[in-house]
């Protein structure tokens, strides 16, 4: 018996000898047994005069995703061997670590165009958040993130993330990448990345670059970095041939709140509208009166009384949304007398907050009550996150509530207000077991905090 278990224990002591002679008697093929090998052999071979191992080598540390041997990675990144550097971006992506900024920065002027395509995105995922679970979920983003889906197409990077000038700069050149797909894909990574920096260059290309798929992404990114700055420049495709562009550039103006653009605007509408039934553009009237709505100047007024009354749910919609920006009392008769016969659950939103601005505050109860309807939650959050600073101790107020819908899109809005007030309701939030409540409120903490880091 005792002999028996000497033996035993002899064999397991070798078993990964065992299993690697074993697997090379099979034919199994090298990057399955490279699993075996220690990180300082793999260090080694990233050095070998052979690329296949070299290659192995970079492929096999990025699955392991060890970040001790990213400066090798990046060192490697000038290998002579095309396979070598496309193995190296892809392993350096995987470890999502800030060191591996100057590889993706160098390759992303690489004569390949696959490396520098996995360059962008490299540098893009370096900066998105990074939960798993949980957390993924609420933020909408997870380490196999594909920024170039669509689905993602309005991605950002939190409040207070610092992006290192040298990621725009590279991405910024770029633009003027000979690949249309590459420019398209820089033109939505300058844009997820919040890239204030680029916009001159960006701009430039709107007015340049002959494709217009990269037009249309570079509005969309003009629009989520957020400088008014770019407004008079966009008038100019507000009537662009292409449906998308024009529509995008309506879209942007809107959420600049760029005011000269009212007349323009109201005039296209009127003339959209009265168009005959089957020639009517109803995407781009859509728009417009969306854009009208959201920069709510009182010039507009007349154009929301009357759309108040369109058959048209869209068009009524921001009809209601557009008195609610301009908050005229006078108006409450009027909006009072519509809600009453109103079904869509969307506009009954938009009209209770119309009131709630115009001067009836237990109007905002039924806007808070919206954050738990599936079909009104996203139009209640817009106007939430609205909330004037001196209203915000009535939207704090609201968190005893105990829907957990609401609760979760109260924390939500908290955290896109980024007022520092908040982060003592968002830890008492915090402190909520049921559904994601918890989840929001720690990210809506994480985003005020950033916020006022970089204050």
């Amino acid at each position: 018996m005792r002999q028996t278990l000497k033996t035993i224990s002899a064999v397991t002591a070798r078993a990964p000898l065992v299993l690697f002679v074993c697997l090379l008697a099979a034919g199994i093929p090298e990057v399955v047994v490279a699993r075996q090998k220690t990180a300082e052999s793999l260090l080694f071979d990233l050095k070998s005069p052979q690329p296949e191992r070299r290659r192995d080598a970079a492929r096999e540390l990025g699955n392991r995703k060890l970040q001790q041997a990213t400066p090798d990675l990046v060192a490697a990144a000038a290998d002579t061997d095309s396979g070598v550097r496309k193995e190296v971006v892809e392993a350096l992506d995987k470890m999502l670590d800030p060191r591996a900024l100057p590889a993706f920065v160098t390759l992303s002027a690489d004569p390949d165009k696959d490396i520098r395509e996995k360059c962008l995105k490299g540098i893009v995922h370096l900066y998105l958040p990074r939960e798993t679970g949980l957390g993924a979920r609420v933020s909408k983003v997870a380490n196999f993130l594909n920024p170039w889906s669509d689905e993602w197409a309005e991605v950002i990077v939190d409040p207070g993330t610092t992006v290192d000038p040298g990621a725009i700069s590279a991405l910024q050149a770029r633009l003027q990448d000979s690949d249309e797909e590459i420019r398209i894909k820089t033109a939505r990574a300058l844009g997820i990345l919040r890239a204030k920096g680029a916009v001159p260059a960006m701009l430039g290309s709107v007015r340049d670059d002959r494709s217009n798929p990269v037009r249309f992404e570079l509005i969309r990114s003009l629009r989520k970095i957020n400088d008014p700055v770019v407004a008079k420049d966009l008038m100019n495709f507000i009537t662009y041939s292409d449906s998308k562009i024009r529509e995008e550039a309506v879209f942007t103006l809107g959420r600049l709140r760029y005011r000269e653009a009212v007349p323009e605007f109201a005039r296209l509408f009127e003339r959209e509208s009265s168009q005959p039934a089957k020639s009517v553009d109803k995407a781009y009237r859509e728009r417009l009166l969306d854009a009208l709505a959201f920069i709510g100047d009182p010039a507009a007024k007349e154009l929301f009384v009357k759309e108040q009354m369109n058959t048209d749910d869209l068009l009524r919609l921001h009809a209601f949304e557009g008195l609610a920006r301009i908050g005229d009392p006078a108006m409450v008769t009027d909006v009072s007398r519509n809600r009453l016969r109103e079904k869509d659950q969307r506009i009954r939103t938009a009209q209770a907050y119309a009131l709630y601005r115009m001067g009836r505050n237990e109007y905002l109860d039924e806007v808070v009550n919206a954050l738990s309807d599936r079909k009104s939650r996203d139009v209640a959050r817009q106007y939430l996150v609205e909330c004037k600073r001196e209203e915000l101790p009535l939207l704090y107020a609201q968190i005893k509530n105990k829907d957990v819908g609401v609760r979760e899109g109260l924390a939500e809005v908290f955290g896109l207000i980024g007022d520092s007030n908040a982060v003592p309701v968002l830890q008492e939030l915090a402190k909520d077991e049921r559904g994601d409540i918890a989840a929001y409120a720690n990210q809506a903490i994480r985003r005020i905090n950033a916020r006022m880091a970089v204050q």
